[in-house]
């Protein structure tokens, strides 16, 4: 198996792109899937320059209708992207921000495109509910349980609903456990990780009982967010068996895991290797 980050906001390679969003290929033998698609059609130049080509995709899994996580996906359609699109509940309910300094003034930040064109698109549309089997060890989950409170979502999230606009509690984020070969454990791929990266944690170990957290990959929205509440993340990370973590996009910088180690970070084209078998 083989993850490999086609792109996120940051790049140690000048050939590649970075933007504000995050795109993820993982190799489970002949599947290859595409979690979540960035914000535009950066991702696939970046993809061409590492050899992956929209039509070689098997299956594109999307972890939530944010533009910085789905905005790409339209151009990758244009270029060839086709095969099985795997969503969460809600998917296309329209989301937004409210903007700070006025009340009632709403930022779009949906995926950019309608239902009806994701059928035309694709000749097979899943929904990930509780857990969704996507390729031979590779699963989307879903239905987070939101058992520790302290994990707000901000309320700045909304969506329209009813021709009114209500708080976003992301009921449509979904992440990738991977079984990986020769361990007893799972690693776990996330797009932003808006429900509370505990919450979700917690919710994959109880769908995947008895198995190690070898690692998390990807966001946890821990950016803008006051360093107790980060401190007290990452604390919770390690007390809840994670034994590693390669953070990016939305996850903030700086982090250390545990007293003295920093986070490690997988940049536009780095790649991470599991055994296979």
């Amino acid at each position: 198996m083989k993850l490999t980050t086609l792109i996120e906001n940051h790049t140690s390679r000048r050939d590649l792109k970075a933007e504000h969003g995050l795109s993820f290929l993982i190799e489970d033998g002949r599947e290859k899937i595409l979690f979540d698609t960035g914000n535009s059609g950066a991702v696939w130049d970046n993809a061409g320059k590492l050899g992956v080509r929209p039509k070689d995709i098997t299956v594109t899994v999307l972890s939530h209708s944010h533009y910085d996580h789905a905005g790409g996906l339209t151009e990758g359609v244009k270029r060839g992207l086709s095969g099985r699109l795997i969503v969460g509940e809600g998917f296309f309910e329209e989301k937004y921000r409210i903007q700070e300094q006025a009340a009632y003034t709403y930022t779009y930040l949906g995926c950019g495109f309608s239902k009806v064109w994701a059928e035309e698109a694709f000749p097979q549309i899943d929904t990930c509910r509780e857990l969704f089997q996507v390729s031979r060890r590779c699963f989307a989950v879903g239905r987070f349980k939101r058992s520790n409170l302290w994990e707000e979502i901000s309320k700045r999230f909304v969506k329209e609903k009813d021709g009114g606009m209500i708080p976003d509690s992301f009921e449509d984020e979904i992440c990738l456990a991977l079984l990986l070969p020769d361990k007893e454990a799972v690693g776990v791929i996330c797009g932003c990780s808006h429900p509370g990266i505990i919450n979700m944690l917690e919710t994959v170990r109880e769908r995947f009982p008895g198995k190690d957290l070898e690692f998390v990959a990807g966001g946890i929205h821990l950016k803008g967010r006051d360093e107790a509440y980060q401190e007290k993340t990452l604390k919770s990370l390690k007390n809840i068996g994670v034994k590693n973590l390669f953070l990016n996009h939305c996850s903030g910088e700086n982090l250390c895991w545990g007293t003295e180690k920093p986070v490690s970070s997988l940049g536009s084209g780095d790649c991470l290797f599991m055994a296979d078998k």
